[in-house]
């Protein structure tokens, strides 16, 4: 599966002045006024907005964020080539503009900029989190700013990229088991000097898992540079072979994946009893500042479980009061100081629940039902995704700064302030 690289196309956009309370103070003011640049991932693709006045800054077909968000890679045709071009995301910058032979689409970029990873485009209507049979699989890896090399892996076995080391001199691989029936998949990595596959082992040094699973969602930290992937084993669902897990039987088990991008371990970490079975839409992660610990929210079980990042544990899990969740998706960010975790499940208010006691504040009514959420570079401005509105809130208080109307979004996938 892919790291997230998300991909997203613009179906709408609506570009609208900002509106305000009528009794806006000075200071706040001042704060809406920021022009902050966000990105938004709508049905199928992402789309670059500048928050002071909802003007769409870019847009772009199969554009795919860098783990970070700070840099958007899209691709074109041109004859019997691709032209890849890289923008940065909070100046919207064209960055550098390369062409490769071949029709080719983005799977991966790396935290620093110099490689992306890149196959044949995925047939058309096709669910890029299943598995398709493969039994050879062609990467291109190129560095996008034309310094280094571009070079073409042949691998025998069906791989998709997943993500680069910090040092972008692996790119680790989902391999998929068996290659023209897959059923199951394991983590690997290729070599980018010499193109070798090796396994990737886990956390203790363990040998490497061969498990079942559908991703729901993907979380990079950059704090403990470490990528979340949050699975459920419902392979039956997603596999025409009926298979079931040895283990679990017909039960559906869902785990987060941990991959440390600097050290090179994966290991699964099973999640509560509680937490298994539900859809893509009702669960979130958010880690902390510092990178110690991992927030998993279930808005339909109305549960936040405490995942510990070193030793891998769920230490804490704790029933909560949320909406429920009637449409669009569960979303959760920890603020700046780490104290509050801010919880959107579809109602219309921000959930808040104080880290300490895990217990839940009295909420931020908003004016749409919340699909996404995300803090400016400061943690001051809290944006809120609202279907066809983004809200800008306060991050202290709660106070409505502004509101732009946009078009129908699905996340936020990064902020900045130029």
């Amino acid at each position: 599966m892919r790291a997230h690289s998300m991909i997203f196309t613009l179906l709408l956009l609506a570009a609208a002045a900002c509106t305000g309370r009528a009794d806006v103070s000075e200071r706040e003011q001042r704060d809406a006024s920021l022009e902050d640049v966000l990105v938004f991932g709508t049905p199928d693709g992402s789309v670059i907005v500048g928050s002071s006045s909802g003007v769409v800054l870019s847009s772009g077909r199969d554009q795919v964020a860098s783990p970070d968000g700070s840099r958007l890679y899209g691709t074109t045709r041109s004859g019997g080539s691709t032209i890849l071009e890289a923008r940065g995301s909070s100046t919207n910058d064209v960055l550098s503009t390369t062409k490769l032979p071949g029709r080719l689409e983005v799977r991966a970029a790396s935290l620093t900029g110099r490689a992306v990873a890149l196959m044949r485009p995925l047939p058309n209507g096709v669910d890029p989190t299943l598995a398709l049979p493969r039994a050879r699989t062609t990467i291109v890896v190129t560095d996008p700013t034309g310094e280094g090399r571009t070079r073409r892996y042949e691998l025998d076995g069906n791989f998709e990229p997943e993500a680069f080391s910090v040092d972008d001199t692996r790119l680790f691989l989902i391999q998929y088991l068996p290659a023209e029936a897959p059923t199951s998949y394991r983590v690997t990595f290729l070599r980018l000097l010499n193109g070798r596959v090796d396994e990737v082992f886990g956390r203790f040094k363990t040998p490497p898992e061969r498990m079942p699973g559908v991703r729901l969602e993907q979380v990079y930290d950059p704090t403990s540079e470490q990528l979340y992937t949050l699975y459920t084993n419902r392979s039956a669902s997603s596999y025409d072979d009926g298979w079931q897990g040895a283990s679990y039987g017909d039960r559906e088990v869902s785990f987060v994946h941990v991959l440390n991008l600097r050290e090179g371990w994966a290991y699964c970490a099973g999640l509560p009893r509680q937490l298994w079975g539900q859809p893509a839409t009702a669960q979130a992660m958010a880690p902390s500042p510092d990178g110690r610990l991992l927030y998993i929210v279930d808005s339909m079980r109305e549960m936040v479980a405490v995942m510990d990042t070193r030793s891998l544990e769920i230490t804490e899990t704790r029933s909560i009061d949320l909406p429920p969740l009637e449409r669009g998706r569960t979303s959760a960010i920890l603020s700046a100081d780490g104290n509050t975790l801010y919880v959107g499940s579809g109602g219309a208010s921000i959930t808040r629940v104080d880290i300490d006691s895990l217990e839940v504040l009295e909420p931020w009514p908003v004016s749409g039902n919340v699909t996404g959420l995300a803090l400016s570079e400061d943690g001051a401005r809290l944006y809120a995704a609202l279907g066809e509105d983004v809200a800008v809130v306060d991050a202290r208080t709660g106070d409505a700064l502004s509101t732009f109307s946009f078009g129908p979004t699905e996340s936020i996938l990064h902020v900045a302030t130029p």
